[in-house]
């Protein structure tokens, strides 16, 4: 059997990984080192579920809704579409005529619109616009992908694509690193943790090259 080759688009996680102003860093507290006499390493991680590769769940915009645990792992797994857009030198949100003239869409698409992962946080990333979200939830996309912190511009307070994207059962995948991939289809592969109560959960997310002819 010949083995598919895997993308890993996942960041790393730790202290150096840029969080959104207002979220909690990644931190590591050793409680437990072998250094000092114990019989293992036990550590305490404490970070936002929004800092790295994530998926955002219902509750993130609506107390009432579902949690991370709630998610459906069938939605974050199958063929996507890697859409590139990190050659247009431009902030603007991105709108359906990022689509082209696609006559169908998979389930799952992914927006690419950096050439390297940023190292430090930066409010500039390309967000995408609500006709955007409107036009992929009418299309049956259930999944949406970036490689920036957020759908919506890092100034938004009303979070309109965040909204429109939950209302719609779409899930929300923000963080990932494409700069690795180039457009095209792909199996994903980005299960999400599950963690009860919580609005967002982080992934570990992979692309792995389709079975030709499959489907």
């Amino acid at each position: 059997m010949t083995q598919r080759r895997i993308w890993d688009i996942t960041p790393p996680l730790g202290r150096l990984t840029p969080a959104f102003p207002g979220d909690t860093p990644f931190q590591v507290c050793w409680s437990e080192r072998i250094a000092d006499g114990a019989a293992a390493n036990v550590s305490t991680l404490t970070f936002s579920p929004h800092v790295g590769a994530h998926a955002d769940a219902p509750l993130h915009l609506d107390g009432g809704a579902a949690d991370a645990a709630s998610l459906r792992l069938e939605t974050f797994i199958g063929r996507c579409l890697v859409v590139d857009l990190s050659d247009e030198q431009t902030l603007d949100p991105i709108g359906p005529e990022a689509l082209g003239a696609a006559a169908t869409l998979p389930p799952r698409i992914l927006f690419k619109t950096r050439r390297h992962h940023p190292r430090e946080w930066t409010p500039e990333f390309r967000a995408l616009k609500p006709q955007l979200i409107r036009h992929l939830a009418t299309e049956g996309v259930g999944l949406i992908g970036v490689d920036a912190p957020s759908i919506d511009p890092a100034e938004s307070a009303l979070l309109v694509a965040h909204r429109i994207a939950l209302s719609n059962r779409m899930a929300i995948l923000e963080n990932l690193d494409l700069s690795g991939v180039e457009a095209g289809e792909y199996e994903l592969i980005a299960l999400p943790l599950p963690l009860e109560g919580v609005e967002a959960s982080p992934v570990r997310a992979v692309l792995r090259a389709l079975v030709p002819g499959g489907a």
